[in-house]
């Protein structure tokens, strides 16, 4: 925290966190919030690939075993679906945007506008455009 408040304003937070773990001055203040989600069943496959890429997490012998504990929420940060309906109790908040991880997939440019003109970024379409390439998939992986 010590390091957060002397970090200046605009300030930019990535979290897997859920809403009940926040401080909840997060909620009482201006902060805007991006909440991005993924189809539970992209979301599972996903998280077993990096559970068995990353050496500090446990790693499965089986999709099994995995799926098992991924629908009984027994990973290391819980159950998705718990997740999901923490956040959606904050679905009518105007200070908190919802998109999905497909939604950007789908049409990248249309979905960093909608996150540009939430936060009130200024950009150009040329800025979409590159943001768009950088960020593609084929992009990132090469970079990776």
């Amino acid at each position: 925290l010590k390091r957060l408040k002397q970090l200046p304003s605009r300030r930019i937070i990535v979290t897997h966190l859920r809403p009940e773990i926040l401080p909840p001055s997060i909620f009482q203040s201006k902060a805007k919030i991006l909440l991005l989600v993924r189809n539970p069943k992209d979301s599972a496959v996903s998280y077993y690939h990096f559970c068995n890429n990353l050496p500090l997490l446990p790693s499965f012998a089986s999709w099994d075993e995995y799926f098992a504990d991924f629908m009984n929420g027994k990973l290391a940060w819980g159950s998705y679906f718990d997740f999901l309906v923490e956040w959606n109790k904050y679905i009518d908040n105007e200070r908190i945007l919802t998109i999905s991880y497909e939604e950007l997939k789908e049409d990248p440019i249309s979905g960093m506008k909608k996150i540009a003109s939430f936060f009130g970024f200024s950009l150009c379409e040329e800025d979409f455009s590159r943001i768009a390439q950088k960020t593609s998939f084929k992009t990132m992986k090469e970079k990776s």
